[in-house]
């Protein structure tokens, strides 16, 4: 295998010298991500990274759908929101070898990822605030909305059926310690009796804002990475995404930390207590199912998500008493003071 990713660095690298004009004095693989294969290079230019489309995961998108994610980013660049300029060859910003290799080169990111659950509340401010920005520059008019976002929500009774045949697998196929986090995801989805999700947003969003997408440096949000798979979905799953991402530490939810975010967010977008209840129901609605199934994961993200989505089907109906809390809390003590 190591063989193999030198000899596509080799390719690679001659490639990113011809068409830019750079000399290579270092390279360094980064081992984060999916299957995508990253370097960071050190060039009498500058600092840049150059990331490889791993082919058969590039039949999964379209590639006027990237495309129009990397111009975003460079939009979003160009509007002082923190994310990584793409440098451009002949007018595109996604790139192809001679061998068929696509790959795009953009400057590298300074600054630190967080690990689950540990962002601090000075980080979440900052974060709401880009995330806001982002959001508004998204929706500006320039991308024109679609007519169906990527999530269709399911019916109540699609889901039931859904976790019963799960059940059936388990009961088929005697996977035992399976049929706990099934059943509670069975009853979480019966203790929702009506669907919440009427008064949804749908628009242009990141869709992948998770803490390994996230750069800080000390107190402030450094870099949005990864605008790959942007595309026209339910905003609400961008906030619930970040929140159970950044605030849930084990088996707490820090609501400091995302009442911080509320506040950063609100600059630039209306962001309520109910609407922030309704995004993380969201997300565990629509991602339940990839996490929670008879199949094992491996590596710690999948894991994680997992955990998540078991947490939140525990606390589902709890959301809006924790996130309230802080709030009566604070008018509390104001009653005091006066």
């Amino acid at each position: 295998m190591k063989k193999i990713e030198n000899s596509l660095w080799e390719h690679l690298k001659e490639e990113v010298q011809t068409c830019f004009g750079f000399q290579i004095n270092k390279d360094t693989p980064i081992k984060r991500g999916y299957l995508n294969q990253k370097w960071k290079i050190e060039t009498d230019r500058g600092v840049f990274l150059v990331k490889q489309y791993n082919k058969e995961r590039l039949k999964k998108y379209e590639l006027e759908t990237i495309q129009t994610a990397l111009h975003t980013q460079n939009r979003a660049f160009q509007r002082d929101i923190p994310c990584p300029e793409l440098l451009s060859y002949r007018g595109n910003l996604l790139h192809e070898s001679s061998n068929g290799e696509r790959f795009t080169v953009m400057r590298f990111m300074e600054g630190s990822l967080i690990d689950p659950g540990e962002a601090a509340p000075e980080q979440m401010e900052s974060l709401g605030q880009e995330v806001g920005k982002l959001h508004r520059l998204l929706n500006d008019g320039t991308l024109h909305p679609k007519s169906d976002t990527v999530f269709q929500i399911p019916s109540l009774k699609d889901r039931l059926e859904y976790w019963e045949s799960v059940l059936l697998q388990c009961e088929e196929r005697g996977l035992d310690e399976y049929r706990t986090r099934i059943n509670l995801q069975k009853q979480a989805t019966l203790n929702m009796k009506t669907i919440p999700f009427e008064h949804l947003t749908p628009c242009w969003c990141h869709r992948d804002l998770w803490v390994d997408n996230l750069l800080f440096s000390n107190e402030n949000i450094s870099a949005i990475l990864d605008f790959d798979r942007l595309n026209y979905d339910f905003i609400e799953l961008d906030i619930g995404r970040i929140i159970i991402s950044t605030c849930l530490n084990q088996d707490t939810l820090n609501v400091e930390a995302v009442h911080a975010f509320k506040k950063g967010y609100n600059n630039t977008n209306k962001l309520s207590i109910e609407r922030l209840v309704t995004s993380l129901q969201l997300v565990w609605y629509m991602e339940s199912t990839w996490w929670v199934s008879v199949i094992p994961h491996e590596g710690e993200p999948p894991k994680r998500f997992q955990h998540e989505m078991m947490w939140l089907a525990q606390h589902l109906n709890e959301l809006e008493k924790m996130l309230v809390w802080k709030k009566e809390a604070e008018y509390l003590c104001f009653e005091e003071e006066a």
